[in-house]
């Protein structure tokens, strides 16, 4: 059972209740190292009784939390060379080593970004680009609080590539009047990390009730808005540290803008021209080329000829 096929398990359950939201969270979360745990360690880490995450295993299809944690055992065999269950384990054993602060912060990162890896495939990932870059509408995006450092990121990533793109940002009485225009064929693009932002909520909610696209980037399959979302990127986030890290959703976001290229139409290097010719009339930044539109060029033609 590997981690797809128990999220996959787990989404085909009917409506979830918050507390089994809070275990099918861990669950997701800390695969593999679940194979570590029990029934009581669980109900003890998520804050629901015992004989309730018994019955969450049960309506997974499993007779008891002992077949579960077989499955498990069984799976973390076949996984044993991948990284992230080597960094696992090897993180187990050097649990009381002394800390080498940057070693540890690296690490954490680098494992965020292995478990995405691990648990997403190449075409979902280029078809969330295209989405971006193909969507008949507006693309809003859209990141409240910490997020928001994020969207305004990725907003500034994206208004380059494409045409009616539009930051839903800092200003929260202004989002109403932003949202006026939303029709099906928009697409919205949220950040949505714990803790869990209202107001991205409500944004979402309203989207989906316009029949638009929704595309999240978040830090857990089961976040509120799991069930609303049309895709989700889930991008985990160590939770050893005090404070809550952005260099792996950063990094996934910029991978994501480089991945939406692809599928630009030919002209895209005249809009960086323009933008550079901005850029330099409004005396934006100190003297110097900001954005090579040549290289775009090129990028253009290498893309060209490997489709060939």
């Amino acid at each position: 059972m590997e981690q797809k096929n128990l999220i996959e398990r787990i989404r085909s359950l009917p409506k979830l209740t918050p507390s089994e939201v809070k275990i099918a969270d861990f669950l997701a979360r800390h695969y593999p190292e679940i194979v570590f745990e029990n029934a009581t360690t669980i109900s003890q880490k998520t804050g629901v009784s015992k004989a309730t995450v018994v019955r969450f295993i049960a309506r997974l299809g499993y007779d008891s939390f002992a077949k579960f944690q077989q499955q498990l055992r069984n799976d973390l065999v076949v996984r044993r060379e991948l990284p992230v269950s080597r960094y696992t384990l090897i993180k187990k054993q050097d649990s009381g080593k002394a800390e080498d602060i940057l070693a540890l912060s690296l690490n954490a990162i680098m494992k965020n970004l292995q478990e995405f890896h691990a648990q997403i495939e190449s075409d979902t990932f280029m078809n969330i680009a295209r989405l971006l870059i193909e969507t008949p509408g507006a693309l809003h995006i859209s990141g409240q609080r910490s997020s928001y450092a994020l969207a305004h990121l990725f907003h500034g990533l994206m208004r380059r590539l494409r045409q009616q793109t539009f930051l839903l940002g800092g200003d929260l009485s202004s989002i109403p009047d932003a949202l006026i225009d939303v029709q099906a064929q928009d697409t919205l693009f949220a950040i949505f990390r714990y803790p869990y932002a209202k107001i991205t909520y409500k944004v979402a909610k309203y989207f989906a009730s316009q029949k638009a696209r929704i595309i999240l980037l978040t830090d857990s399959n089961f976040s509120p808005l799991y069930d609303t979302v049309d895709h989700q990127l889930v991008v985990p986030v160590d939770e050893s540290s005090l404070f809550h890290r952005f260099t792996a959703a950063t990094a996934i976001l910029e991978s994501l803008t480089v991945a939406a290229l692809h599928f630009c139409d030919d002209d895209i290097y005249k809009r960086f021209n323009l933008n550079e010719k901005l850029f330099t009339e409004f005396q934006t930044y100190c003297p110097g080329k900001v954005i090579d539109s040549l290289q775009v060029r090129k990028f253009m033609k290498k893309r060209k000829g490997e489709e060939k």
